[in-house]
């Protein structure tokens, strides 16, 4: 069943894995049908080259299949799921879920480095807050929505995402909640498990431990952080080709950008991307905000700068996708902001939404 709380797009999904995807797919099919139109331009613009060619390449050059089959079999059903209810090439749908992979596949072509700025809360008397604004390129925009599983077993879960997209992060009924960034300047492996099938991963745990125990098993495809909440706390991941190395998170107010703060392994010089991304600025930014943050909406506020900017509208084909911000009690308190957040209202969505 698809809602629209304020314009934002929420689809309750039940089933398995297969049958949720398609739901998926089915209900999406128009909005799947234009980005996935974008999104093959944009290859072609980029590369030089037919989009299917650039697909097959891609997906030929590496070994993310085998790797998605063993850890989180249940989600590659999922993704052939969103590709027949939306009539799409499964090839394509299976490269448009690897994101962060394709971009570091083809990073010379970017015209921006990958960036999104984290930020995190622990006070006592307070569920921990974990948060996020998702900054993508533009071709995306206009299929921000949230879909909320109910699976056959295990814990139901709340992802912000773009449809086609099995997650960008999100949260499950278990009060577990995910946010990440891109650190693509950690060794990367073309056989490791991707960003998004990590994510979902995480969100099929039931505890804290359970969830980074999860995040330190897997082999990692790219360099990315992973700000993990729950009821008992917060941790921060580095996870990269070389392994997983936690964040100090201590303080209470953890924030995080496009540069490692734990997992120092990195490759080559990374200035380049560091300039384009912004981090250090944005970084720098959220550590002065975040002082004066005690709850939730002071998290939010954070988010919703546009000084350095943190939020970001379009600009040379990338911009803030959305931002997140969940509240990590039984349930969780979740809201999203379906575009920059200093542009666009935060909603509210959750797991007592009708069915």
């Amino acid at each position: 069943m698809s809602t629209a709380i304020d314009s934002l797009q929420v689809l309750i999904c039940s089933g398995s894995e297969r049958e949720r995807g398609i739901t998926q797919g089915e209900s999406f099919h128009s909005m799947i049908h234009d980005v996935m139109v974008r999104w093959r331009e944009a290859i072609e613009r980029r590369h030089g080259t037919d989009a299917s060619s650039y697909v097959s390449d891609f997906l030929a050059a590496t070994s993310f299949v085998p790797t998605i089959e063993r850890f989180t079999p249940g989600l590659l059903e999922e993704v052939r799921g969103i590709a027949e209810g939306s009539e799409q090439p499964f090839e394509h749908m299976l490269a448009y879920n690897l994101m962060d992979e394709e971009w570091e596949f083809g990073r010379d072509r970017l015209q921006q480095a990958p960036g999104c700025t984290v930020a995190c809360l622990v006070r006592d008397g307070l569920a921990p807050v974990v948060a996020q604004t998702m900054d993508i390129p533009t071709v995306h925009d206009g299929s921000q929505v949230v879909v909320h599983h109910k699976p056959n077993t295990g814990p139901e879960s709340i992802v912000f995402t773009g449809a086609g997209m099995i997650a960008l992060n999100g949260a499950n009924s278990a009060g577990i909640g995910v946010v990440v960034n891109n650190l693509s300047m950690l060794p990367s492996s073309r056989s490791g498990l991707p960003v998004m099938f990590i994510i979902r991963g995480i969100l099929e745990q039931s505890t804290l431990a359970d969830a980074i125990a999860f995040t330190e098993r897997v082999p990692h495809a790219i360099g990315q952080h992973y700000a993990i909440g729950a009821p008992e706390g917060i941790s921060g991941l580095e996870g990269a080709a070389n392994g997983v190395v936690k964040v100090d998170v201590s303080s209470g107010r953890y924030i995080h950008a496009n540069h490692p703060l734990a997992n120092l392994a990195v490759v080559g010089d990374p200035a380049a991307r560091f300039a384009r991304s912004r981090t250090h600025i944005r970084h720098n930014r959220a550590v002065e905000l975040i002082a004066d943050a005690d709850d939730q909406g002071g998290i939010e506020t954070v988010l919703m700068d546009s000084v350095a900017p943190i939020s970001c509208a379009p600009d040379n084909g990338y911009m803030t996708f959305g931002g997140t911000s969940i509240s990590c009690s039984v349930p969780p308190v979740i809201n999203v902001s379906a575009g920059p957040p200093h542009l666009t209202p935060w909603v509210r969505v959750g797991f007592s939404q009708p069915s």
